[in-house]
């Protein structure tokens, strides 16, 4: 699957971490190592990431893990 992230221009980019149950897929969202602070803006950047998953989201329901709330994502014949 196909996700986009958002980071900040002071790191080295956005994780994202899977956890899948037999009726969710659970996506969590972090930065990796932040660089100089000093010079940091408040820009954040948009990347997009292919997460593997085990098997297909098929009728799973996909979850923010920080806000406990569903996704919204276009499958493959759209939203």
């Amino acid at each position: 699957m196909t996700v986009v992230a958002l980071h900040g221009v002071c790191d080295d980019g956005a994780a994202v971490d899977v956890l899948e149950t037999s009726g969710s897929v659970v996506l969590s969202a972090s930065v990796k190592d932040h660089k100089d602070r000093s010079k940091c803006t408040k820009q954040a950047k948009m990347q997009q990431m292919t997460v593997e998953l085990e098997r297909p989201l098929g009728d799973r329901v996909l979850l923010d893990a920080r806000t406990g709330q569903p996704v919204p994502y276009k499958g493959p014949l759209g939203t």
